[in-house]
């Protein structure tokens, strides 16, 4: 029944799921303050400059956060009907990404990995969008943009310009002009906001560079980490080694360039969780990057699963253990 109810073609299943999002979200909406972590304590340029204009009002903070959060899964719906990743109609991809990246309570508000969760999204579509196409500079010099803008806002999304380049080795043949040109879109947003601030407040490059530095180099302080969280991230682990091994089992039989794209994810999988695994400074706001490939695989595996009863099970315990989540927070 959930295997049938998570497959339905239906925009009605949308709309159920806007519900559920919405009562996941609630307590957050009446929450008396927001939870604090690490990255308020030293903010990056632009998390700071949109914290001035959103406020800690926790309504709107809230709002502002869940409204984002909307637009990502649109944008993802939008991945399946330009990218054809699963070749029928489905809305399993932003069914996961937006149950998975809701699943840490008390990150249900407006932090930095959230905006540059969303610019992550934008460079990827630029990326798919490049394959089999013989002038790319353009999208490659958005592609870096893209990875600024995220990197202003969260400073560890930093690392997520390799993913240009591993997506350039995966799609095309090496060109140094095209691995060059992500560097200068990259570098763009970050010379605009120096002269911003420069004139601003007349805040100097070093000074720019030290918040920069002193951002990267906080500590992690609050985790609000709880038994229900790590019975649910251990399942979601579990589930993606069973859906990668699928995925190797049916490589060969998918077309090229749906191959590729999925490469590109499962490397964009394996990176987030590289760095939330090495660097201390690093907390759970990273759930919000590993949301976006992990939910392209699941959903594939739930699309592709012959066994009902299997697929049931999984989505019984998925669900389950979210519901746990809510009653322990």
């Amino acid at each position: 029944m959930l295997l049938r109810a998570a497959r339905s073609k239906s925009p009605i299943l949308l709309f159920f799921l806007t519900l559920i999002v919405i009562a996941m979200w609630w307590s957050a909406f009446s929450a008396e303050e927001l939870s604090r972590f690490h990255f308020d304590q030293v903010q990056m340029p632009l998390y700071r400059l949109t914290m001035g204009w959103i406020g800690r009002e926790v309504f709107v903070n809230t709002l502002v956060a869940f409204i984002i959060l909307i637009i990502q899964g649109l944008i993802i719906l939008r991945f399946n009907q330009q990218y054809i990743f699963i070749p029928t109609q489905t809305y399993l991809q932003p069914i996961f990404y937006f149950l998975i990246a809701s699943s840490f309570i008390q990150l249900q508000q407006y932090h930095p990995a959230l905006p540059a969760g969303l610019f992550i999204l934008l460079m990827l579509d630029q990326l798919f969008g490049s394959y089999r196409k013989r002038y790319i500079l353009n999208r490659l010099f958005l592609a870096g943009l893209f990875a600024g803008l995220a990197t202003l806002f969260y400073v560890h999304a930093v690392y997520f310009i390799l993913l240009i380049w591993v997506a350039l080795v995966i799609l095309r043949a090496f060109s140094l002009r095209e691995w060059f040109v992500p560097v200068l879109g990259f570098a763009f947003p970050m010379a605009f906001l120096a002269g911003y601030f420069f004139l601003a407040d007349h805040t100097t490059l070093q000074g720019l560079w030290e918040l920069i530095v002193s951002c990267y180099g906080q500590n992690e302080t609050v985790t609000y980490y709880g038994r229900a969280y790590y019975m649910f991230y251990g399942f979601l682990a579990l589930w993606w080694l069973m859906a990668s091994f699928s995925m190797l089992g049916k490589m060969h039989k998918m077309k090229i360039y749906i191959r590729k794209y999925h490469e590109i994810l499962w490397w964009f999988f394996i990176g987030s969780l590289a760095i939330f695994i090495l660097r201390k400074e690093v907390s759970v706001e990273m759930l919000y990057f590993t949301a976006l490939p992990l939910s392209f695989l699941l959903a594939d595996h739930i699309h592709s699963l012959r066994s009902r009863t299997f697929g049931n099970v999984l989505l019984l315990i998925f669900i389950a253990l979210m519901g746990l989540i809510q009653y322990m927070n």
